[in-house]
């Protein structure tokens, strides 16, 4: 499991083009992809997820990856977040 810090604050509020850019990377993945916070977890294959959960204010939440491919998911997904 890979546990990543990540400032969400320049992607607010989430578009639908964001989140399907998002999403569609995401499943090009086996691993578990997630943003969470404060017992907000949010499904970074889901676009439907993205649109409807909210994002602090602050924008930080943890990106986690968990499974086979989990170093390539976070490699890639950070890259989008940055």
């Amino acid at each position: 499991m890979i546990k990543i810090p990540v400032d969400m604050s320049r992607h607010m509020p989430i578009t639908r083009d964001k989140a399907l850019v998002i999403a569609t990377a995401a499943g090009r993945y086996e691993c578990t992809l997630t943003l969470e916070n404060n017992g907000v977890v949010l499904n970074l294959k889901s676009m439907i997820g993205l649109l409807s959960q909210a994002i602090p204010k602050d924008g930080r939440m943890v990106l986690i990856a968990d499974g086979e491919d989990e170093v390539e998911a976070a490699d890639e997904v950070t890259r989008l977040l940055a």
